[in-house]
């Protein structure tokens, strides 16, 4: 158990209370990705001590960083509805049924969530769906209503940026795991108040 203190702990609650707010008023569509977040630059992470047993490396489009990741789902409103964090190396397709086990509608993700498995897995008749953007090497059409769901995933990028940029997401600034965690928690609270 790591050990955070009063403030974030209250600040804890109050976010989980926001996530179950949210998703008594969600909207039916749903977006599902996951950002890394680094714990230091990739140059000092062989010397990291504070969060060596929860981070490590991993590799995203953009190339490779020594942190953790943040896993959300979100509604076509921009709410946050689910988050989770998990290691650098963790696969999204592993997280995505824990993540969305609650939720109901059509969610829309990147290819990193192709699976036919998953797809299966996760599907409710009449109560939800995955859609998942094909890769650019799959032969699989699309439909001009397809490509207009996927058109909207961008707004869960406009989340991570303004988590990044704005709300102090990502740092490197603590000393302590609880540190590092409470940092995440009052960066996704404000979010969610402002």
């Amino acid at each position: 158990m790591v050990n955070i203190n009063r403030f974030a702990h209250l600040a804890l609650l109050v976010l989980v209370t926001i996530l179950k707010t949210n998703r008594r008023n969600q909207h039916f569509i749903k977006h599902t990705d996951s950002t890394e977040i680094p714990v230091c630059s990739n140059r000092k992470a062989k010397k990291h001590q504070t969060m060596k047993g929860l981070a490590n490396w991993g590799w995203t489009g953009k190339g490779s960083f020594f942190g953790l990741k943040m896993h959300i789902t979100t509604d076509l409103n921009r709410k946050l509805l689910a988050v989770k964090f998990t290691s650098g190396n963790t696969d999204d397709r592993e997280i995505f049924l824990e993540l969305n086990k609650d939720l109901l509608g059509l969610f829309i993700a990147d290819a990193g969530y192709v699976s036919k498995k998953l797809q299966q897995d996760f599907y409710r008749e009449g109560k939800r769906m995955l859609l998942v953007k094909p890769r650019k090497n799959m032969k699989n059409p699309m439909t001009k209503f397809q490509e207009f769901l996927y058109g909207t995933r961008m707004l869960i990028e406009l989340n991570f940026r303004n988590l990044k940029m704005f709300y102090g997401l990502v740092t490197s600034l603590p000393r302590s795991v609880g540190g590092y965690l409470a940092n995440y928690i009052y960066s996704l609270l404000a979010y969610q108040i402002a």
